[in-house]
């Protein structure tokens, strides 16, 4: 493995990195789908938090109203904040949301690792529920991007989710015999209903997992 980064990098390297991520990635399309299954049509919230360039908003059904933070906000909008995560509170005002999402966050996080994980369940409903991915960093063929700073094992990256929600569920969000995300369009429309752990595969091909969870007791 590489050596982590040390510390945050600034919004001045995100709106750039960001602008990357205007097409929706396999994962956000496969974490959409779930969303939208869970909302079930009800009239509902979503926090996007680490929303980037906001790609997740146009594949969610019409009735999840969607808000987004970002330290790099390339397209202004009511629904949008500017926020530099790492440092300030996670929040969108006094909202609490039905749905909180950070997809491709904690990798960054870093030592705040854990003060970020509370504030998101603090504005989170009661009946909410918390939708995270983490890398694998297990995979066989795994090197660590420089620009990480928070790389740890999945079953330790379960243990500190646990001490903040209830994980209901988590599976591998694709797998791949190298670590990046499907492409091709077989091996990802077979795998955007793939949500279940492969004994032996997941641990060695999964290049990053997916945890579905709600804040639990308190």
């Amino acid at each position: 493995m590489n050596k982590a980064a040390q510390n945050f990098r600034p919004r001045d390297y995100w709106i750039v990195e960001n602008a990357q991520y205007a097409e929706a990635s396999f994962r956000l399309r496969k974490a959409a789908r779930l969303i939208n299954r869970l909302a079930g049509g009800r009239q509902c919230t979503l926090l996007d938090v680490g929303c980037g360039p906001a790609a997740l908003q146009s594949l969610l059904d019409p009735n999840i109203s969607y808000f987004g933070i970002d330290i790099a906000i390339h397209q202004p909008a009511a629904n949008l904040r500017e926020v530099d995560i790492a440092r300030d509170t996670i929040g969108f005002g006094n909202k609490r949301f039905d749905f909180v999402v950070a997809f491709g966050l904690f990798e960054y996080m870093g030592p705040q690792q854990d003060r970020k994980l509370e504030e998101i369940r603090a504005c989170l409903k009661d009946d909410g529920k918390f939708i995270m991915t983490y890398v694998n960093f297990g995979h066989c063929r795994r090197r660590v991007w420089p620009n990480y700073n928070n790389v740890q094992p999945i079953a330790e990256m379960t243990k500190r989710i646990e001490r903040v929600f209830k994980i209901e569920r988590r599976f591998p969000a694709s797998h791949h015999w190298r670590p990046k995300q499907p492409g091709k369009k077989v091996l990802s429309g077979l795998q955007m209903y793939l949500n279940f752990n492969v004994p032996i595969l997941s641990p060695l091909w999964a290049v990053e997992y997916l945890f579905v969870s709600s804040r639990g007791a308190s």
